[in-house]
This record gives C-alpha cells, sequence and structure tokens, in this order.
C-alpha cells in the first residue's frame, strides 16, 4: 500500500453505457479503500446522465468540444493518479503531459485479433472489469479486490409500472432488442417467433434507434400483452424496468451489464461477440446466467465489436439460436 493517502483520484472513459457501468466497480473499490478521497470522472456529454447510477463518483468532467476545451476544464495537477480505463488516441492526447500520474487498463488488443483472426482463444480469460482494476492496483502497489459494480437508479426513475404499463413487478420478461451493431442481436423476425412463444408479457427495452424495431413487434406478434418502453424510456427508467422484471433476455449490450448489477435472472444472446473477449456479465452470482450461443461456428467471433451486416452473408451465428429453448428457459421461471 502507498504510504500516502490520495486525496483526488481522476477516471477517464468516453463511452459506451456497458462499459461506463463497469468502471463503477473501480470508483467503488476506491471508495472502499479510501473513504474521504474524491473520485472524479471524463465522459462523453451524452453518458453524464448515467453516471448518475454510481454514487461514489462526485464530480463529472464531459467532453462537449474539443479535447483542448476538456483539457482547459480541469486541473490535472490536483489529482494524485489518473486511470485512463479507455485507452485510446483520444484519451492520450487529453493526458498527454501528464507523467507519473497516469494508469492505463491493458487492452489485450492482441488476444482480440487473434481470437477475431485465428480463433485462437486467451489462455485466460480476464474480464474487463478486472482489466479496469488492474490500473488501481498498480497505483495502490497492492493485490486489492476489487468491488462489484452498483447500479442506483434515482428516485424520479422509479416509476409506477402497473399504472404507467399495466404491468405487475416480477411477472413480465423483459427484452433488450437492440445493440449498437446489426450482428449482435437477433433478426426481427426471430425476435418476433421469441416474444409469441413466451408465455409471460413481454415489455421491449431499447433505445430511441429500436423504436419502430419495436412497434413492428407489436404489430406482428399473435398476443396482446406486449409493451413497448424502447425510446420513451431514459436509461434510469430502463433499469427500473428491467429491475423489477422476471427476468432480462437480452443481447451483447449495454443493458446487459446494468442488468448483472441486479439480482435477476438473465439469458444473454451471443451473435458475433463471445464472452471469451471478457465482457460478459460481472458478477454473475447475484443471480442465475446462462449464455445462448451457436457454437462451432469457424467463423465466430468474427469482429471484437460488430458489423452491420454478416461478413458471410449467412448470420448463422444468429440464425441458428433456439429460440424454442430459450423461450422454454424463460418459460420455466416461477412468477
Amino acid at each position: 500500500m502507498r504510504s500516502r493517502i490520495p486525496q483526488r483520484i481522476l477516471l477517464v472513459r468516453f463511452s459506451s453505457i456497458g462499459d461506463i457501468v463497469l468502471t463503477f466497480s473501480v470508483a467503488t473499490t476506491i471508495k472502499s479503500l479510501y473513504p474521504n478521497c474524491s473520485v472524479d470522472f471524463v465522459t462523453k456529454a451524452g453518458f453524464k446522465e448515467l453516471l448518475e447510477a454510481c454514487e461514489d463518483i462526485d464530480h463529472v468532467y464531459t467532453l462537449d468540444g474539443s479535447l483542448q476545451q476538456l483539457r482547459n476544464k480541469i486541473d490535472f495537477i490536483q489529482y494524485d493518479a489518473i486511470l485512463d480505463l479507455h485507452h485510446n488516441l483520444r484519451t492520450r492526447l487529453l493526458l498527454r503531459f501528464q507523467f507519473g500520474k497516469v494508469y492505463r487498463f491493458p487492452k489485450n488488443n492482441l488476444e482480440k485479433w487473434l481470437l477475431t483472426t485465428f480463433k485462437v482463444k486467451p489462455k485466460q480469460i480476464r474480464h474487463i472489469t478486472e482489466r479496469y482494476l488492474e490500473t488501481l492496483r498498480v497505483f495502490t502497489k497492492t493485490n486489492i479486490t476489487g468491488t462489484a459494480p452498483k447500479y442506483l437508479i434515482p428516485t424520479e426513475a422509479k416509476i409506477d409500472l402497473e399504472q404507467t404499463l399495466q404491468l405487475a413487478p416480477k411477472k413480465y420478461v423483459a427484452l433488450a432488442i437492440g445493440a449498437q451493431f446489426a450482428t449482435k442481436k437477433l433478426p426481427i423476425d426471430l425476435l418476433i417467433e421469441l416474444v409469441n412463444k413466451i408465455q409471460l408479457p413481454v415489455l421491449l427495452l431499447g433505445g430511441k434507434e429500436d423504436t419502430k424495431d419495436a412497434e413492428f413487434i407489436i404489430s406482428a406478434v399473435n398476443k396482446k400483452d406486449v409493451y413497448s418502453a424502447a425510446g420513451s424510456a431514459t436509461i434510469h427508467e430502463s433499469a427500473w424496468m428491467l429491475k423489477n422484471s422476471i427476468c432480462l433476455v437480452t443481447h451483447d449490450t449495454g443493458l446487459m451489464h446494468i442488468g448483472a448489477t441486479f439480482d435477476i435472472p438473465m439469458m444473454v444472446i451471443w451473435g458475433n461477440t463471445t464472452p471469451d473477449f471478457g465482457m460478459y456479465p460481472f458478477n454473475t452470482n447475484r443471480g442465475s446466467i446462462e449464455f445462448f450461443q451457436s457454437e462451432n461456428l469457424s467463423c465466430r467471433p468474427c469482429s471484437k465489436i460488430g458489423h452491420q451486416q454478416c461478413p458471410k452473408g449467412h448470420f448463422k451465428c444468429m440464425r441458428n439460436q433456439d429460440i424454442d429453448l430459450l423461450a422454454k428457459r424463460v418459460n420455466n421461471l416461477k412468477v
């Protein structure tokens, strides 16, 4: 342990939802080690609201304009350590000249390249949260044990579900229909098939970009108890809705990582990505979590992030998903 107790630590992560939620573990671990230490955060303006869910973050700087404008906002001298949890060109430019203060997390790009190019699995799969925490371990010079991320839902986001959506808590299935890339989500015909086979009411969740898909699903299914909050609910309201569901069915996306902070069962559908990248739900002992993958595909994973269409054209990683088994697992849950 360092002899001097740090007074201020700065965390840097510009995007995206899931990645930022996983950084909450670092902030909480810092507070557990140094209760009086101020933990500040740098992110894009669009994610400032998300950071309200972490009670261990004291102040947020946002990238509203240029990097130089952001640099002018931050007094780097006051920080005992700067943890670069994004580690890309933009954060390097932001943090230039901060000699001896910056600790960057290992991105394991070589391992990712070997996995996507030659399908060589890493000898040891380390969750990205563990790699985030490695920056703190190097700074403190001790083998710390990280604290799982917590998601604190603001009071104003705890809406009355029965009054707003006619849904009773713990008696509906939350289905996150979106993903940043098309190859990370089920085609809409399979989503419709899945919804039809789920016996409980279904609540569709997603961003504004998922609104039309949600409307189409509702119009196409053979059941009436399907509702949508896609595009209308805030990120915190979506978190409240999935927390109160009997289970969350989701792709590899931000809501998956938010769901993992709650004590709910989860069914995670993997397309072109795999858990081998270390981006699976963290702290899986909070609730049962089951993965659904198309195994033994020579082309998978084809990307560490995703594509807008299948490079091979067949999209078997999603087309081969066992929708009957997925629906069966959901229907077997006790209400």
